[in-house]
């Protein structure tokens, strides 16, 4: 693979994972300039989401169609211009418009970068070239929220967005230069086919985002249960209609075959423990070790220097260990990780231990993954199954935040039945609560902190269920 062509890929792979993690410092910001308060903001985010989720299987198979090079220049173009059209909104409904030119961008960004390296390299070479991306999409993850809070602190939030701009810029340019594989025949597309996929991830993902008031309103409700129902309705006639179409936008005969399977569960489940174990990690130190808000983000760096450094060496390992081999040792380190943050949190070292752990095992399991489904895939159809590789992994992540901010969310209710005058969320909680009364400490330390544990032990059920399900991947 050509140097150029490399740069060009992780230029488009760090854009899109930078965007993921730096907007959270800006959101009060935002907020303010818009004058809206921060939940009204989090629309903008679940568009996003719900977006993504569509255009990942479907750019995927268009890239199979079209030409590598055609969807991922394009994604990229897309992911830029709608960072533009952020960086200029001055309401709501226009940053939302933005967000989904954005999101459509960045469903092409990831699955195709790894298509591409399953298309032009050779099955050897492809680990290394694999952790890589995966290396640089970690560093975007790890750098985002620090590179956010200074670039607010310092200019404006409309550079949060500007930022992607050059970047996309450049991989685009450096990617005209590039030769890729273009298919030999330009099949149909099936139109109907991309329509019920979308019916059926956006369904899905917003069941999913539901899930945050099921205290309030019930699984059974429409904005929960009928959301899941839809979802199972779609996914039926996707199957039926896909089954019977000669050029499936979804083969799912193939990405539903037992050789596939475990794969899909062992990414949708470390990217529910990545995100579970991770999301609520500061707001626990601040609650149990009293840190202000800078140390407790702080604490982040120990998964952030494991995860970066494990990606880079798990690809490079893929052909001296095994890809098996890697993602059953890397799932045992996640589920020991979380294991040690939940039972040993307790103390400082046992949670940055846990973190580490954590880093750890996810960096040396997502390289062999997406290698393992790119050395299944046919020729013609790598997109696609590095498309599905990417969608569950953002499907665990959804279910992840979601079901970790439910259970914080009951021990918030009873802290605002103990506080006096009412605790709202979290987010109530600014500076160090080392300066705060003793019986606000001992509040917070009981109640909130449990709530995060909760999250932690299911995100630890979840790495094990993952362990066992890597157990069941098929030999390399």
């Amino acid at each position: 693979m050509r140097p150029t062509l490399l740069f060009a890929l992780l230029l488009g792979v760090f854009m899109g994972a930078l965007d993921n993690a730096i907007l959270a410092p800006a959101i009060a910001a935002i907020s303010a300039d818009f004058g809206i308060t921060p939940d009204r903001l989090t629309l903008a985010f679940s568009i996003y989401a719900v977006i993504y989720a569509v255009a990942v299987p479907i750019l995927g198979r268009l890239a199979d169609l079209w030409g590598y090079k055609t969807i991922f220049g394009l994604s990229m173009a897309l992911f830029a211009g709608g960072s533009a059209l952020s960086a200029l909104s001055g309401s709501l409904e226009a940053l939302v418009g933005a967000r989904v030119v954005q999101a459509l961008g960045a469903g092409g960004l990831f699955p195709v970068a790894q298509a591409v390296v399953g298309a032009v390299l050779p099955e050897r070479e492809r680990g290394r070239v694999l952790g890589q991306i995966l290396g640089v999409y970690a560093l975007g993850n790890v750098i985002g929220p620090n590179l956010g809070g200074f670039i607010v602190e310092h200019f404006s939030w409309h550079w949060v967005f500007w930022i992607n701009v050059p970047i996309g810029a450049l991989g685009v340019l450096l990617l005209a230069r590039e030769t890729l594989p273009r298919p030999a025949i330009r099949e149909r597309i099936d139109w109907i086919g991309g329509g019920l996929v979308a019916l059926t991830f956006s369904s899905l993902v917003l069941g999913i985002q539901g899930l945050d008031r099921i205290d309030e309103v019930g699984f059974a409700s429409a904005g929960i249960g009928g959301r899941f129902a839809l979802a199972l309705v779609g996914g039926a006639l996707l199957y039926l209609w896909e089954r019977r179409h000669p050029e499936p936008i979804l083969d799912l005969d193939l990405a539903l075959s037992p050789r596939f399977l475990p794969i899909w569960f062992v990414s949708t489940l470390v990217g529910y423990a990545l995100l579970g174990g991770l999301v609520f990690a500061p707001l626990y130190a601040q609650v149990a070790f009293l840190f202000d808000a800078f140390r407790a983000g702080a604490i982040l760096n120990a998964l952030a220097v494991a995860l970066v450094f494990s990606s880079a060496a798990g690809g490079a390992l893929i052909h001296r260990a095994g890809a098996r081999r890697l993602v059953i040792v890397g799932m045992g380190l996640t589920a020991l990780g979380l294991g040690a943050m939940t039972y040993l949190g307790g103390a400082l070292a046992g949670l940055l231990l846990g973190l580490f752990l954590v880093g750890l095992g996810i960096g040396l399991v997502q390289p062999p993954i997406s290698h393992l489904a790119l050395a299944l895939a046919p020729s013609g159809k790598k997109g696609q199954i590095a498309g599905l590789v990417s969608l569950t992994r953002s499907l665990g992540v959804a279910a992840g935040i979601t079901l970790s901010g439910v259970l914080l969310a009951r021990r918030t209710r009873e802290l605002a039945a103990l506080a006096p005058g009412g605790f709202s969320t979290p987010m109530d909680m600014r500076g160090s609560l080392a300066d705060a009364p003793a019986f606000v400490q001992a509040m917070l330390k009981h109640t909130l902190a449990p709530g995060i544990l909760d999250g932690w032990r299911l995100a630890f059920l979840a790495a094990l269920a993952g362990l066992v399900a890597a157990f069941w991947i098929r030999r390399d």
